[in-house]
């Protein structure tokens, strides 16, 4: 039976989630739900005082994805079909330098964080991140997810998922089954999957987000 997560997010940069390459993927942050969260299951991420006192405490949903798959750190670096998450530092267009695909498996089948180097890129450059991204050990990856970003939405009351007050490493799971199908349903009637908006953390101006297959265009 597929479950529903929520959780708040704390930083909204086009990096944890990666929404961009035609897929979106949850590589960094957010270990526990990394870790433990299933094939079918779906994880919505929603805004924090800490992104964002704009919101007058009103909590909307940044993003929503269904994993589809969930795969190792070796995997996501060695498959060539990733290559388009490695973040390329060397590019002027911003939607190429934020990919979460940075960590490089140093040996044949890598077991522990230091196994793999962190190869440069514009979020995670300390020992403290890796530690954190690679003791999730899997990526989750998904097709069917929608990404409002900087212009998140606002869940009518009564579908609105349960979400915790504050952080939540495990995030929090809605077991009231109507109010899970109402809202994914709802969901999914007035939203086609894509991407919406650009990241909360984007720089200004900065239009290259519409180019990604995924971009939305209303």
């Amino acid at each position: 039976m597929e479950r529903l997560f929520s959780y708040k997010m704390t930083h909204d940069r086009g990096f944890a989630p990666c929404p961009f390459g035609g897929f979106l993927t949850l590589a960094t942050c957010k270990p526990q739900i990394r870790l433990h969260k299933n094939i079918g299951d779906w994880i919505a991420g929603f805004t924090s005082i800490q992104l964002g006192k704009k919101y007058n405490g009103n909590i909307k949903m940044i993003y929503l994805m269904k994993i589809e798959n969930k795969i190792t750190f070796e995997e996501y670096w060695r498959n060539d079909i990733y290559n388009i998450k490695k973040p390329n530092l060397n590019s002027n267009i911003l939607l190429e330098m934020v990919g979460d695909n940075i960590y490089r498996p140093l040996i044949d089948n890598p077991i522990i964080w230091k196994d793999f180097e962190q190869i440069k890129n514009l979020f995670h450059n300390d020992l403290e991140n890796k530690r954190n991204d690679l003791n999730g050990k899997y990526v989750l990856l998904s097709n069917n997810f929608y990404y409002f970003g900087s212009k998140p939405l606002d869940i009518p009351i009564n579908i609105m998922p349960d979400v915790p007050k504050y952080q939540s490493g495990h995030g929090m799971e809605t077991k009231e089954e109507k109010k899970k199908i109402l809202f994914l349903e709802y969901i999914m009637k007035n939203y086609r999957i894509g991407i919406y908006n650009s990241p909360h953390r984007w720089k200004e101006n900065d239009l290259s987000w519409k180019y990604d297959e995924k971009y939305i265009e209303l």
